[in-house]
């Protein structure tokens, strides 16, 4: 007999329903089957991904570097190496890189320790990276006091070995200069001298012994080349002395500086405050070697991501193919009147700063191009 429909609905016989029952019976069983998969699976990543974190947990506090994982600025967790850097460090508290840490030459890089001492051996440099990720942040620190006493290290052997190739160098540099002061000295021993001449060839004897100790300084420098306190000065400033120091040898030579500063006044640097201004000064006073009376010489200096970059053009003949490779070399140079020792002590006071210097030809000169980190903008 056939159902009768309520509110109007087409009757429904029972074998259509019991039809519709056994597929949704069937489907059920298949939901639940997959169902029961997906938990399975679930669980199967859940005690993977618990593994994974003790793996990962055990490497984080195995790793000799500092650790902080940061929400909003606050301390989630850290690995107990942190703790070598940062004692009082714990969850829950806001971080900031204490106060008593020093800016470094380089940024991200800190002095701590007993920083009133240099020669201090419980004064260490760390570098603080950090990656910021949305309101998570990952902060690593890491001691590089070794890998900064190798590279000073590795600086001053490389030093020692470039003295010890050109001694043959020193010698030459040496002779000329000396047997001119031997022979003016003998005329001044000359009992029959006139007046007038003894007083000429004192003045000669004089200028000689003035070159000698001029090279010698500069052997010393370049020797033993590297910074001895720094302090935090404006890229401005330093750009301004070394303007100051040589404008009047441009005049005198009638040769145009022209310098181009953008630079913020808000940029810093980390420097010994005459070091570097003399290694640019250096590298003037190459160019204007190589210029001629109303010619240029062009100072460009800008800031791009936390370097000091500075350009100096000359209008000169560009660097000779056999000694471009060899430039900032002891003794290499082709003036008469050179110690070719200026633009190697440049060298190893720029990178003593921790920059680069490097040289290329134009067609309108030569171009050398110079970087510093920035401490702090």
């Amino acid at each position: 007999m056939p159902l009768a429909a309520n509110s109007g609905n087409l009757p429904l016989d029972a074998k259509h329903l019991e039809e519709a029952f056994a597929i949704f019976y069937a489907e059920s069983q298949k939901l639940e089957a997959q169902q029961s998969a997906l938990q399975e699976k679930i669980n199967q990543l859940s005690d993977e991904l618990q593994k994974s974190n003790q793996r990962l947990g055990i490497l984080v506090n195995a790793i000799p570097a500092g650790v902080i994982l940061l929400e909003n600025n606050i301390v989630l967790l850290h690995n107990p190496a942190v703790l070598h850097f940062l004692p009082t460090l714990s969850a829950g508290q806001s971080f900031a890189i204490p106060s008593d840490w020093q800016q470094s030459i380089a940024p991200g890089e800190y002095l701590i320790g007993e920083t009133d001492s240099p020669d201090s051996k419980t004064q260490k440099t760390v570098q603080v990276i950090r990656i910021d990720e949305g309101i998570r942040s990952f902060i690593q620190i890491q001691d590089i006091t070794a890998n900064i006493s190798l590279h000073q290290e590795t600086q001053r052997e490389n030093r020692l070995s470039a003295m010890g190739k050109m001694a043959a160098g020193i010698a030459h540099q040496f002779r000329t200069p000396l047997a001119t002061a031997l022979l003016y000295s003998s005329h001044l021993c000359d009992d029959d001298l006139a007046p007038e001449m003894s007083k000429e060839f004192a003045q000669r004897l004089r200028k000689q012994l003035l070159d000698l100790e001029k090279l010698s300084q500069e052997m010393l420098r370049f020797i033993s080349n590297r910074p001895s306190k720094n302090i935090l000065t404006s890229a401005q400033q330093i750009i301004d002395e070394a303007q100051a120091s040589i404008q009047a040898l441009f005049e005198s030579k009638e040769v145009e500086l022209n310098v181009q500063c953008s630079v913020p006044s808000s940029a810093m640097l980390l420097v010994e405050p005459k070091s570097i201004p003399n290694a640019l000064v250096a590298v003037l006073e190459n160019a204007l070697s190589v210029s001629k009376s109303k010619d240029s010489v062009q100072l460009q200096a800008s800031v791009d991501t936390k370097k000091l970059i500075i350009s100096i053009k000359d209008q000169g003949p560009g660097i000779a193919s056999t000694i471009i490779d060899s430039l900032f070399e002891p003794f290499s140079t082709t003036s008469a009147n050179g110690t070719g020792l200026g633009l190697s002590i440049a060298k190893n006071t720029i990178e003593a700063h921790r920059g680069t210097i490097a040289v290329e030809n134009s067609n309108h000169g030569a171009t050398f191009k110079i970087t510093l980190p920035i401490a702090s903008e």
